[in-house]
């Protein structure tokens, strides 16, 4: 029987997991860099918080 090529749900991971395998990625570039003495560029972030920790400024605007 013929069957059809059927991928199934596409798996996003979340942002999160995005963000947490981002900083991973970014650490691991650090020590093999140190390893080697080379520099990474690092690029500096603004402090603002997350969207889940700040209310709308005018929540019935939506």
């Amino acid at each position: 029987m013929a069957q059809t090529a059927n991928p199934g749900p596409q798996l996003t991971p979340s942002p999160r997991a995005l963000q947490k395998a981002l900083l991973q990625s970014a650490q691991q570039a650090q020590k093999l860099a140190q390893a080697f003495g080379k520099v990474v560029p690092v690029e500096k972030r603004k402090a603002t918080p997350h969207p889940e920790q700040t209310a709308p400024a005018n929540p019935s605007a939506h």
